[in-house]
């Protein structure tokens, strides 16, 4: 992929839109534009973003009570002036999607990386173009704003990012110093905003995340918060995510599930976190005394996306089935708390055989789970024949819900083949 062809596309749409804007809008004060509404479908397609350009007086327009100028300073979605991308971007971002899906998840990966830093360095070029022609001011910027914010660094220098996003900046000051602390310490100091009642920077979110990368360093602090906390289902959560499936993370998380004055979110994502760590049988064995939403998680859990966050679990629907052999009235539940919307897990490549294993099961509830993660994968031209020849099997299935879910795929096939 030519990136520097695509980066030049960004900038040049970013300056295009603003000196629109600027000869539409020549009474208003221009302080920023955004490239923001980032889409792509994991292994899938990548779309080209919007452009939005704000200025104060069209910020004090879209201001409400409810959202005062402050709160959508930022918020580019919120801006009236809009541009859309044009023909030249989407056929450009086919290109990058067709880079993107020429070898596996890693090279898709890798392209969609490539593809918003370029977005993010983009920003940066454009916004010297616009002030060394005088058409804004030196404190305008341009950002690539996508969702986690990750991108917003990238494209400011460190001062503009302590004037416009002071937020990002404490944020990646406190970051700086965690690095710089022994692993212990670090550890210590995570726990700690994680269990702050108003979490500081840079924050509870960040502070989980920065606890599963560290992996089995991190486990027995979580443990030590695990058994002292009075909401436990986070360190459960947790625990599940680092991977660690030792004895003893085995049994502090079965003293969770098993003790019935534990409020049941606690217990459920104990449950949850040992059917990841491939020890669903822990629940199974004590199903009979278990609420049904502890149990009904514990045997769910490996399906859902849960198990795509932190040391993956590979798809397995044995223990499922063999589950519901043992607790039939379990069925119904699952396959409602595996609805479509739910959250499924993501496939792998080589889980993508798995999952055609599922599309036979003797359960509705594996068959539509296994129907609905593989229309979300790319496959190559043998599997997508196999795959037509189940849909066409599975759209007389006996289960309704089956049925339900091979006609929604359909429909969204055929949809994205005349769009």
């Amino acid at each position: 992929m030519d990136w520097v062809r695509v980066e030049a596309a960004f900038r040049d749409r970013i300056v295009e839109c603003v000196r629109r804007m600027c000869a539409e809008h020549p009474d208003d004060r221009i302080y920023g534009a955004a490239l923001h509404e980032f889409y792509a479908e994991s292994g899938g397609a990548i779309a080209w973003p919007m452009i939005g350009v704000a200025g104060e007086k069209a910020l004090a327009s879209v201001a409400t009570a409810d959202f005062g100028e402050d709160a959508l300073r930022w918020s580019p979605a919120d801006w009236p002036w809009q541009c859309d991308p044009d023909q030249a971007d989407d056929a450009l971002a086919s290109e990058i999607t067709a880079a993107a899906t020429a070898g596996g998840d890693k090279t898709w990966e890798r392209v969609h990386r490539r593809f918003e830093r370029a977005a993010a360095k983009a920003c940066r070029s454009a916004r010297r173009i616009l002030v060394e022609e005088g058409i804004v001011h030196r404190n305008f910027v341009a950002v690539a704003m996508d969702e986690a914010w990750e991108l917003i660094p990238l494209s400011l220098s460190k001062a503009q990012l302590r004037r416009h996003f002071p937020e990002l900046d404490e944020e990646q000051a406190a970051v700086d110093r965690l690095t710089d602390l022994p692993v212990a310490n670090r550890i210590a100091e995570l726990v700690a905003i994680v269990d702050a009642p108003v979490s500081p920077p840079p924050g509870a979110e960040r502070a989980i995340a920065w606890l599963r990368d560290l992996g089995d360093a991190a486990v027995p602090a979580v443990l030590g918060r695990l058994s002292r906390a009075r909401e436990k289902w986070q360190w459960a959560k947790l625990l599940g995510e680092i991977g660690d499936a030792s004895n003893g993370v085995v049994d502090a998380l079965e003293a969770v599930v098993a003790k019935p004055s534990l409020p049941v979110p606690d217990r459920a994502w104990a449950a949850a976190a040992l059917a990841r760590l491939g020890r669903m049988g822990v629940v199974i064995a004590r199903i009979d005394g278990l609420p049904e939403e502890v149990a009904v998680r514990g045997l769910s859990a490996p399906y859902t996306s849960f198990r795509d966050v932190g040391v993956p679990t590979l798809l397995d629907y044995a223990p499922l089935e063999e589950a519901l052999t043992a607790h039939p009235a379990l069925h119904d539940p699952v396959c409602a708390r595996l609805s479509p919307g739910s959250g499924y897990c993501v496939l792998a490549t080589d889980e993508i055989e798995v999952a055609f294993g599922g599309l036979g099961s003797v359960w509705a509830a594996v068959r539509r789970h296994a129907v609905l993660v593989l229309s979300d994968v790319r496959l190559e031209t043998f599997d997508r024949a196999r795959y037509e020849v189940e849909l066409d099997r599975l759209s007389a299935d006996p289960d309704a819900r089956v049925r339900d879910a091979v006609r929604v795929v359909v429909r969204t096939r055929e949809a994205r083949r005349s769009g």
